[in-house]
């Protein structure tokens, strides 16, 4: 079984109490800061005419300022959603593309992708999985567990590694760990959140996980950490 830390509170303050090469790869998808309204009933699907229909009467916590992706830039391996709302505060790097529509819905409401922003590298890679429409899902910005995995095969975070996403929403990142037998620390300020992925990620931990293929990540080196 996976280790697993989660914790309720700010992600950048606990971050300052983790030991010295505790964390391996931070992989989060941020609040934005664009104080978007999740009420989504106000989106009708596309050509398909089938509401998302839920409205979560709540904001996302810090989505009420701009980002700062500078408390994470130094770690070795980075992948941060909303690359397009702080794309002039990181350096040259790769790009992840989540194409996430159906061609019913495209150009029908917000985006048809969203658009990662991993450190090192200069490509762009796209990743389509387009979720069930009529999935209400448990957090108003929530990827799939399938995305999450990609994004960590991307950016060849080895089984045994330990991947910190501080803003963990609805913990669709540790699921992933979980699955792939990565270690997981995550940090969530909002408590119906929290509990939440704590749920899901004690339900992964019972899960078969998935083997990634022998030798992908020869050259990495683990670093011993502690909790």
């Amino acid at each position: 079984m996976n280790d697993v830390l989660l914790h309720f509170g700010d992600g950048v303050a606990f971050a300052r109490r983790l030991t010295p090469g505790t964390v391996h790869a931070i992989v989060t998808d941020p609040p934005y800061g664009m104080n978007w309204d999740t009420d989504t009933t106000r989106f009708s699907g596309g050509k398909q005419k089938v509401s998302r229909g839920k409205d979560w009467k709540r904001k996302i916590n810090g989505d009420n300022k701009p980002f700062d992706p500078s408390p994470w830039l130094a770690y070795n391996k980075v992948i941060m959603w909303g690359y397009n709302h702080f794309a002039d505060k990181v350096p040259l790097g790769t790009l992840l593309v989540w194409v996430k529509r159906n061609d019913a819905a495209y150009g029908s409401f917000l985006s048809d992708a969203e658009i990662a922003w991993m450190k090192g590298g200069e490509g762009i890679y796209c990743f389509r999985d387009v979720p069930n429409i009529k999935d209400k899902g448990d957090h108003p910005t929530q990827k799939t567990v399938d995305l999450m995995v990609w994004c960590m095969d991307r950016a060849k975070i080895p089984e045994g590694a330990t991947v910190f996403d501080p803003y963990m929403g609805s913990g669709t990142t540790g699921v992933a760990c979980m699955r792939t037998g990565r270690n997981f620390i995550g940090c969530e300020t909002d408590s119906e959140f929290f509990d939440i992925a704590k749920e899901k990620i004690e339900y992964a931990q019972l899960q078969p996980r998935i083997s990634l293929p022998v030798n992908q990540f020869k050259n990495f080196v683990d670093t011993p950490f502690e909790f």
